[in-house]
């Protein structure tokens, strides 16, 4: 089977670049033949046939940068329609997409290939998209010009996607996908060795994009709060543009000895960093679909605590992990503070997480489910 991939953010280090890495890797494997194309860098990997980058020259004017990103940007369409053309795919496989949407699905709408998306957040959702503005009278004019462009591109979403494969029921119901042409289907979540689990204090762990959207600096100031009553120490890996801001925060409030902010870590860097831990946290300030971070975590019998938002209460049951109010360090403090005065349920609900995440997230059975919608489709 011939497939060309779609994604559109392969420099950030996140979910949907993992699981495209992981796509590539297991259709290789299969003998089927991996083509991708991308926005603004390529991916370095010996599973891809064919790699198709577009880099978008961005325009001097801002009205023209907003009919290129909004409306159909006539390079990024004829690139694409030239890359599908010349691979003539059995299916197109798109993995991320939030910019250019409109170009990027009118081409694939008038296109022959089916397709099939596999969604990774909630920014179909005009609340949840990165073109709403929050604040002040400027935010307000933005979005009387940005959702109708948002449902624009919505419309021709769920026209151009043949089916859609959601990793949580709450994003397909969340974004009120079409029912007939969706299906729910669990990331895959490798099983990993029993690693005994730190009792003698909080040993907490965050891995992610250092972005404002994750949320970091409220775990931070929650950590201060925390500091006044228990021991603690906490890791924080990932890369991004609020790297400055949470070192100095850090610093503010003198957590420097407890607080260890370590970069972008490799795979066993990662793995190390998990065994070192008993809890996960994720405390972002947008919906989660179906982060792998609590799943990875999870699969160590690493409990985690994460905003109360998006998937993340489908994962996370009384019985397996806590959650909190979004935005709320107090609430996290109050949690953190909960379960370092009760260290035992550490390891309980991180073993209910672990036998959970085994029997429903197996990646054979991920496998097999991918390879059958894709004959289902194709068929």
């Amino acid at each position: 089977m011939k497939i060309l991939h779609f994604h559109d953010s392969p420099h950030i280090h996140g979910g949907a670049t993992q699981y495209l890495t992981q796509v590539l890797e297991e259709l290789s494997g299969a003998s089927d033949e991996n083509h991708l194309f991308s926005l603004g860098s390529s991916i370095d990997s010996g599973n891809i046939s064919s790699q198709y980058n577009f880099k978008y020259r961005w325009a001097w004017s801002p009205l023209q940068r907003r009919r290129d990103f909004f409306g159909i940007h006539a390079p990024l369409a004829s690139m694409l329609a030239q890359a599908i053309e010349t691979v003539s795919p059995d299916l197109i496989h798109i993995h991320n997409c939030s910019h250019f949407r409109q170009t990027v699905f009118s081409t694939i709408l008038y296109s022959k290939p089916k397709s099939v998306m596999t969604v990774h957040d909630f920014s179909l959702n005009w609340d949840a998209s990165p073109q709403c503005r929050n604040a002040g009278f400027k935010g307000i004019l933005a979005n009387l010009a940005n959702r109708p462009q948002h449902e624009k591109s919505r419309r021709t979403v769920l026209d151009a996607v043949d089916m859609f494969l959601c990793p949580t029921r709450a994003l397909m119901d969340g974004l009120q996908l079409p029912t007939l042409k969706s299906r729910i289907h669990r990331l895959p979540i490798q099983p990993t060795a029993h690693c005994e689990l730190p009792g003698d204090k909080l040993r907490i762990f965050f891995a992610g994009t250092l972005f404002a959207s994750k949320g970091v600096d409220i775990l931070i100031d929650a950590l201060a709060k925390l500091n006044d009553t228990h021991d603690f120490e906490a890791e924080i890996a990932g890369s991004g543009d609020q790297l400055g801001n949470l070192q100095d925060k850090v610093a503010h409030y003198c957590l420097n000895s407890k607080v260890r902010l370590l970069g972008q870590l490799s795979s066993s860097q990662m793995n190390e960093a998990y065994s070192r831990s008993n809890l996960q946290v994720l405390p972002s300030r947008v919906p989660e679909n179906s982060p792998l971070t609590v799943l990875e975590a999870g699969s160590r019998g690493r409990a985690s605590i994460a905003s109360h938002a998006g998937g993340v209460p489908e994962l996370i049951t009384d019985d397996r992990g806590w959650t909190f109010q979004s935005e709320n360090s107090d609430d996290l403090a109050n949690k953190l503070q909960y379960i370092a005065n009760d260290m035992k349920l550490l390891s309980v609900k991180g073993e209910n997480m672990r036998k959970w995440v085994s029997t429903e997230f197996d990646p054979a059975t991920h496998w097999a489910q991918l390879q059958a919608h894709y004959s289902d489709l194709i068929s």
